[in-house]
């Protein structure tokens, strides 16, 4: 029993030893670092986000392979995130005023195609709005 005992111990420790090692040569975890404030800010843009619903003010978005068109119910001024997930250093934001039409052009050349996610921020009557919609530019 003693050899066992002995050989078991020492391989566990050689386990142990080998995972932490193998642990501390890993990359560091990619975390988003607002977390915090994101939840303290939670109920802010949960109230905003109900408030587009609520008002039934939904933007009316069409794009075609070279622009993308959002129609506002109301004359609106904010900005729209396009975020990429698969790449976070392709992330823009516009700051946008809606024409005598209620309507937002956007030129999409310099967009790589693929999936978006579009964060729409805008004012209306003393209002703030965010609304959200993913999108796929081919």
């Amino acid at each position: 029993w003693g050899k066992g005992l002995i050989l078991g111990m020492g391989a566990f420790m050689l386990y142990i030893t080998t995972m932490g090692v193998y642990m501390f040569r890993q990359a560091p975890d990619d975390f988003d670092h607002q977390y915090y404030e994101k939840g303290l800010a939670f109920d802010s843009v949960y109230n905003q986000e109900k408030q587009v619903f609520t008002d039934k003010v939904q933007p009316k978005i069409k794009f075609d392979r070279n622009n993308l068109y959002v129609n506002f119910i109301e004359p609106a001024d904010g900005s729209i995130l396009f975020q990429r997930l698969a790449d976070p250093n392709l992330d823009k934001l516009l700051a946008f005023k809606s024409d005598s039409g209620n309507v937002v052009n956007v030129p999409l050349n310099a967009f790589s195609r693929g999936r978006w996610d579009l964060t729409f921020t805008w004012k209306n009557g003393g209002k703030k709005y965010i609304y959200q919609q993913k999108i796929n530019l081919q």
